[in-house]
């Protein structure tokens, strides 16, 4: 029998990618699949970076560059960071990464270790538990109730604690839910922080997608937890560039340090061609991000309107930002298919690509099985349709 590392072993396959390439390899066979599992824009990215990457390549700029970024890019991260975030910081205190996601995970890896705990507020993205179990710290998964708004509140943080607490992520706004911690929100747990002495991880790759006006980043709100604070971020979602790879890490010069030292052995630098395009993207018009926003809160408003019309499911919470709703389908769970009961929101989530040929994810590996994550980051049209299916096959089911 393979023996493997028993990390690895133990690592689960990310929730949300399976949903989307299950769905490709159906229309791959045919089948006429609506997909609302994705995580990513379905805009185009903007011609102006597309242009940026060309030149950069058509100047020769396709070799080795330092491992946490070229200066150029992390002098434009550090703007971007004062023009949006109201934080200061020097370039050697920032650094960047294949994609937000190597970039949470070197970080993670490089802060935690065996005996630690970090606490996660689920609903959350099904990456983050992973990510703490293979640096050999326990994730503390912290429910943050659907009836607060799905937002972590002050008391629910403190009960959390315990003795081997040493980190928490917040993710805002946050991939499931699309629920935005706001500023008093945000002033109630910074004091909480502040005495815990906890590591805190700001997750902001959803930060310009908020419909109802950004809050003050956390750590203005609070600059003291900046000693322990790090900034996750990336291009993926703010220019529709998910495809180019391109994270950004912000924090302590000590701790950036340590976690470039772990890229450099891991990966190297970042792709050099997206670094090129990370710059202008960052420093050039931003109009491209307004315009996208824009059409994701109409989505989000049609969703909202057609998920609260099907039978079977209950959303109570306006997201706030990003571009999923989470949907509790509680009601269906009950309900039997092919002989057995759907069970769980995964079971929901089966059912719809068989019967109705729409695919989203089930909550279960976001922590909060009785739910199931739509995605519209897709076509209006694409959107009315799959409502569509859904609810003649849930009015079936349910016999309503």
């Amino acid at each position: 029998m393979l023996k493997l590392n028993r990390r690895v072993a133990a690592l689960r396959p990310s929730a949300t990618m399976a949903a989307e390439a299950r769905a490709t390899e159906l229309k791959e066979a045919g089948v006429d699949v609506i997909s609302l599992a994705a995580g990513e824009p379905d805009f185009d990215t903007p011609e102006r970076i597309k242009e940026a990457a060309r030149r950069a390549m058509a100047s020769g700029q396709t070799k080795y560059t330092p491992v946490s970024g070229t200066s150029r890019l992390k002098q434009a991260i550090c703007a971007k960071l004062k023009r949006d975030n109201g934080l200061d910081y020097e370039p050697a205190q920032v650094m960047a990464s294949a994609g937000g996601k190597q970039g949470a995970f070197n970080t993670i890896a490089t802060l935690f270790d065996e005996g630690d705990e970090v606490i996660i507020p689920t609903p959350a993205w099904v990456s983050f538990a992973e990510m703490v179990r293979l640096s050999g710290a326990q994730p503390r998964l912290v429910p943050a109730p659907e009836g607060q708004g799905f937002r972590l509140g002050a008391q629910d943080l403190r009960a959390a604690l315990s003795a081997n607490s040493r980190g928490i992520i917040i993710n805002s706004p946050c991939n499931p839910t699309g629920a935005a911690y706001r500023e008093e929100h945000l002033r109630a747990i910074s004091r909480v922080l502040l005495e815990a002495g906890l590591w805190v991880l700001c997750d902001d790759v959803y930060e310009h997608m908020t419909y109802d006006g950004r809050p003050p980043h956390l750590f203005t709100i609070e600059p003291r937890l900046r000693e322990r604070g790090i900034v996750l971020n990336s291009l993926s979602k703010t220019y529709a560039m998910t495809g180019w790879r391109l994270g950004i890490v912000a924090g302590p010069r000590e701790v950036i340090s340590a976690v470039a030292r772990l890229q450099g052995q891991n990966s190297g630098n970042p792709n050099s061609i997206a670094q090129a395009a990370a710059i202008e993207a960052i420093t050039g018009p931003q109009d491209e991000v307004a315009a996208m926003v824009a059409e994701f809160r109409r989505r989000r408003d049609f969703v909202v309107e057609r998920v609260r019309a099907l039978p079977g499911f209950s959303l109570p919470n306006v997201p706030d930002g990003a571009f999923y709703a989470f949907p509790n389908v509680t009601p269906l769970l009950g309900v039997k298919w092919k002989g057995e009961p759907l069970g769980d929101g995964d079971g929901v989530a089966r059912m719809l690509l068989d019967e109705a040929q729409v695919a989203l994810v089930g909550g279960n590996d976001f922590g909060a099985p009785q739910h199931v994550r739509i995605s519209y980051a897709t076509s209006m049209a694409n959107l009315s349709e799959a409502f569509n299916r859904i609810e003649r096959v849930v009015r079936r089911m349910l016999g309503a």
